[in-house]
């Protein structure tokens, strides 16, 4: 079985659709790692990185939310992640 492509990018636009209206998205590493067949460790690495470059913030045990939403004057494409571009 062929894997989805993994990176920062292909994670962050998970985060970005699965996050609800106000931005929070409820996972963690295992929920990233079962969505692009990778290992924990991995996951956990890459969300790590989005969390230092300021992406998303930890704000419960398994909640997450994107750092720069949409505002409700912005259409999608202007913040749209690089990821949909």
């Amino acid at each position: 079985m062929r894997k989805k492509y993994f990176g920062e990018e292909a994670a962050f636009a998970f985060v970005w659709n699965a996050a609800d209206a106000d931005g929070m998205w409820e996972g963690d590493d295992a929920t990233i790692a079962a969505e692009f067949g990778v290992t924990d460790d991995e996951a956990y690495s890459v969300l790590s990185e989005l969390c230092d470059r300021n992406r998303v913030q930890r704000v419960g045990e398994r909640q997450y939310i994107i750092v720069r939403w949409r505002e409700l004057d912005e259409t999608d494409e202007e913040v749209e992640p690089e990821a949909h571009r």
